[in-house]
């Protein structure tokens, strides 16, 4: 997988599309701001909605999202955890991921018709 993009690693041939796949890349990226487009979680709450994700995967997709400014952490009210909230722009990325989910579903009844 390659890095993402940064300040001392910028694209060579700057390309919007590469931009945005670079931010939602890999599998649980999407879902995560997925999950987050729907309200702030915990990393527990996060983990149990995701399935199969291990804590160590988990943990450094979040910080990736975070070094992107696609979600940001807070205390909770309780304050003995963190809550994950989407940016902005998370939630405007998030806005244009579901038509694009919409269309992979579509795709997949097509493909992989119930049996």
């Amino acid at each position: 997988m390659r890095k993402p993009y940064t300040k001392k690693r910028p694209p060579l041939d700057p390309c919007p599309l590469e931009e945005v796949l670079s931010l939602v890349g890999g599998k649980w990226k999407a879902r995560i701001l997925y999950a987050l487009g729907q309200g702030p979680a915990s990393f527990s709450r996060l983990k149990a909605s995701l399935g199969r994700v291990s804590r160590e995967v988990l943990s450094t997709q979040l910080r990736a999202l975070m070094s992107d400014g696609l979600i940001t952490a807070a205390p909770d009210d309780g304050g003995t955890g963190t809550l994950y909230l989407i940016t902005t722009d998370g939630a405007a990325l998030v806005a244009l991921l579901v038509p694009v989910a919409a269309w992979g579903e579509q795709r997949l009844e097509r493909r992989c018709p119930p049996r």
